[in-house]
């Protein structure tokens, strides 16, 4: 049998990025940095470096994922299309979840050395026991006071079993803000989960953080381009209005260089934002995913976490595919006035053009005019000087005695028959001349 040669690859695919099983209590820090398309290279580097600080194997250059324990914490790397994560793990117990975090033990030269932005840090703790309740004024201190959300994740329970205690759940909290620190906070409490699914769930708790915050990237961009459309926009307000008006004194290219300049700024705004647009709607799409996946029910006196991420996620990102349809919309406008202008440019140049064939129409036919009279007396000319070449021809045979005529009247006889030889052959070559291109095509 021929194998696809694909074929290996799309199956490796479906174990990319694999669950790594947890056990609680646990301490978790994550961070995601923007390399870009390129950057790729540098960002393995910088695992390789991290890797030989701590004694251990560096990983092969292909790998999109790795994951290794590197004696105080095990850190597991991703490899994305724009973005890298690091999530430092650290299985320890704690009373001050926040106090004392992973990322702490990194290196600080490597820390302040590491390439690319970064565009998520969350510090996540993983408590274990369900069997007392949390204290509201401890929540509120690990979260500085800040608003917090609540929810029990039941469909991990029903992945399970369909008669699971109240011990087997798994709650999450976090306020969705940056701390002084600048990371994140949440905190999870999990009962007899398993490892398996317990890191499953902490898996998806944090691709929400990632994949939230990476969905909100287009809204600066949105931001930025909502003046300089509105300001396109009336300028082809401005041109379509002109054109509309059918001023004499205008002419349709004098509103071209305009357009065409707007058309430019339009072109170069939708260049640089298609791709963030549509990848803030992949990222949104991920987010409502692991949302549906995570099946969060709030708990009472906090508010859902659907509610919380979605009461600014929803209007941001309808913010911009409004900006981007309204992209798309000016573009169109844009072509339809570019269209307008260049017919009506179409339609005078072919105006001047039959003008200007009318115009040779013209000239040729005067032309064929004065050819005619000039045939004609270039008949008279040739005429004038052939019959006297005969007259002198004739007056010297005479001399010489070879012929006893009068000269005169002679050339007076054939003068009739030598100017209807000469019309007649001129006519001919002119007919001739004139049918020539027909025949060459």
């Amino acid at each position: 049998m021929k194998f696809h040669p694909e074929r290996d690859s799309l199956t490796l695919e479906l174990h990319a990025r694999p669950i790594r099983p947890v056990r609680a209590p646990l301490r978790i820090s994550h961070i995601g940095f923007g390399t870009g398309e390129h950057g790729g290279d540098r960002d393995f580097e910088d695992l390789v470096a991290l890797c030989l600080k701590f004694g251990t194997a560096e990983p092969s250059a292909d790998m999109k994922h790795f994951t290794a324990d590197l004696g105080p914490f095990t850190v597991k790397w991703e490899r994305h299309t724009e973005f890298s994560t690091y999530t430092f793990l650290r299985e320890e117990s704690f009373d001050a979840p926040f106090e004392e975090t992973v990322f702490g033990l990194l290196p600080a030269d490597w820390k302040e050395a590491k390439f690319g932005e970064v565009m998520v840090a969350v510090h996540l703790a993983v408590a274990d026991g369900m069997e007392t309740p949390l204290d509201p004024n401890k929540l509120s201190r690990w979260f500085d006071g800040n608003e917090v959300f609540a929810n029990r994740m039941e469909k991990a329970n029903r992945m399970e079993k369909a008669n699971r205690m109240e011990k087997d759940w798994v709650e999450i909290y976090g306020d969705l803000r940056t701390h002084d620190d600048g990371f994140d906070r949440m905190y999870l409490r999990a009962g007899d989960l398993g490892q398996e699914l317990l890191g499953q769930t902490v898996q998806r708790v944090l691709e929400l953080n990632t994949y939230w915050r990476l969905s909100l990237l287009s809204l600066p961009i949105a931001r930025e381009n909502s003046p300089k459309l509105e300001r396109i926009e009336r300028g082809l307000a401005r041109i379509a209005a002109e054109l509309a008006d059918g001023d004499p004194n205008r002419t349709d290219e004098s509103l071209l260089d305009p357009l065409a300049q707007l058309s430019a700024e339009l072109e170069t705004i939708i260049a640089s934002s298609s791709y963030r647009y549509r990848a803030s709607t992949a990222y949104f799409e991920i987010v409502e995913g692991r949302l549906r996946q995570l099946g969060a029910v709030s708990l009472n006196g906090y508010i859902h976490l659907f509610d919380y991420l979605m009461r600014r996620i929803d209007p941001a990102l309808r913010t911009c595919w409004s900006v981007q349809s309204r992209q798309e919309a000016i573009s169109k406008r844009a072509s339809r006035l570019s269209s307008l202008l260049r017919t009506g440019i179409e339609v005078k140049v072919e105006r001047q053009n039959r003008d200007l064939l009318d115009s040779m129409n013209r000239r040729a036919a005067q032309s064929l005019a004065i050819q005619r009279t000039v045939e004609g007396l270039s008949v008279v000319a040739i005429s004038y000087y052939a019959v006297n070449l005969l007259k002198y021809l004739l007056e010297g045979m005479v001399k010489a005695h070879l012929i006893t005529v009068d000269p005169t009247i002679v050339s007076a006889a054939f003068l009739p028959v030598l100017v209807i030889a000469l019309w007649f052959s001129l006519h001919r070559l002119t007919r001739r001349a004139l049918k020539k291109p027909d025949k060459d095509a």
